[in-house]
């Protein structure tokens, strides 16, 4: 609940129910969770699935019904910029086309709108004031909705450019690019956290992915000269608001992570095993830490592997306040609705969900996710 996982994270106090955080996007476990088939009522069955999993911190609250649009396997156009991809009860997006051919194209274009409304990102997001407080009204003491955002200064020049403008812009020439580009991103950003530290929550969780799954992109100095002094400023009107701010990041943050707390971040939600899990532990210890489960093994492994991974977790976490468990990859349509049972099964036994938390058919749930 909202009010238990604020007490755990900010008083540091071990509670008899752990806190959680999940992205459900699974349709067949949402309506085994709540008993609501989420395509007739989604509002209802998400609260309903958040109540029963033991979810306490969401990103997720919707306030009409999804649409299903496509099947699975299926992607389409979605306009001339990007395409949709089925992936659960929602879609996820991604771009195809960029506005630069290359990096010289890029560097000679002086008029460029870094417009956060405009992009398309693959989260369930849209920054909007009264939105956000309106789905932090809905969730009530349910859980503790948080808005997210997704280009806090390196992300923009992947969702903006490409990887390969970026890159080779970057690493080319990264004074120029500083100033054409990273400077103006880093004023688009400010503005933006300005914005969301008003919002009437404790925390604010920035997204960046630093690096891919074998390490950062560029030299660690790179990040030291263009990204970890602007995150300090970054950081500056959360703090200057007495809130705390949550980095999340999928890739091999390991190198990153001293950086990340000395640059003021007060806790993670990063993916693991990309990241070493125990590295975390060591570093985030004494925040606050949400991740935990890793998603390929939640996909591709047993229920006897998931069950003995949840047990591992509880026990490597039991006096660490500030954890969250969570699997960061999200729970979406392609995991098997077995492996999410024993998951969640798990989670009761290690106390971060109540028991009974199955209130539908499983037949039925099958079914939502065939269909």
């Amino acid at each position: 609940m909202t009010a238990d996982v604020i007490s755990a994270f900010s008083d540091k106090r071990i509670l008899d129910k752990r806190p959680s955080k999940e992205s459900l996007n699974h349709a067949g476990l949402v309506y085994l969770a709540s008993g609501i088939d989420p395509y007739v009522d989604t509002p209802a069955a998400y609260l309903g699935a958040y109540r029963s999993l033991g979810i306490d911190i969401l990103n997720r609250v919707p306030s009409q019904n999804v649409v299903r649009r496509l099947r699975p396997g299926e992607s389409r156009k979605h306009d001339a910029h990007h395409r949709r991809a089925y992936l659960g009860l929602y879609d996820t997006f991604f771009r195809e086309v960029y506005p630069y051919t290359d990096a010289d194209d890029f560097f000679a274009d002086d008029d460029f709108d870094l417009d956060y409304r405009k992009l398309i990102v693959p989260v369930p997001h849209c920054f909007d004031l009264d939105l956000i407080r309106k789905k932090t009204a809905s969730a009530g003491e349910i859980g503790l909705y948080y808005y997210m955002l997704y280009t806090t200064l390196f992300m923009w020049g992947v969702e903006y450019l490409g990887w390969e403008v970026f890159m080779v812009a970057a690493s080319l020439e990264p004074e120029l690019f500083d100033q054409k580009f990273l400077e103006p991103a880093f004023e688009a950003s400010l503005e933006l956290i300005t914005e969301l530290s008003e919002v009437e929550i404790p925390y604010v969780f920035v997204h960046d992915d630093l690096a891919e799954k074998k390490g950062p992109v560029f030299h660690p100095d790179w990040y030291d000269r263009y990204i970890f002094p602007r995150y300090k400023e970054l950081w500056k009107p959360i703090k200057d608001r007495g809130k705390k701010v949550i980095f999340v990041a999928d890739g091999n943050m390991d190198c990153f992570l001293t950086n990340l707390k000395a640059s003021g971040v007060d806790g993670v939600m990063l993916e693991n095993p990309a990241t070493n899990f125990d590295k975390i532990l060591d570093v985030f210890g004494d925040g606050i830490i949400i991740c935990g489960m890793d998603t390929t093994l939640l996909t591709f492994g047993t229920p006897l592997e998931i069950s003995a991974a949840v047990d591992l977790i509880s026990r490597k976490t039991r006096g660490i306040p500030g954890f969250a468990l969570c699997s960061p990859g999200g729970l979406h349509n392609n995991i098997p609705i077995e492996n999410l049972i024993a998951y969640y099964d798990a989670r009761v036994c290690a106390s971060f969900t109540k028991e009974n938390w199955r209130k539908g058919d499983i037949d039925y749930a099958r079914n939502l996710v065939r269909d």
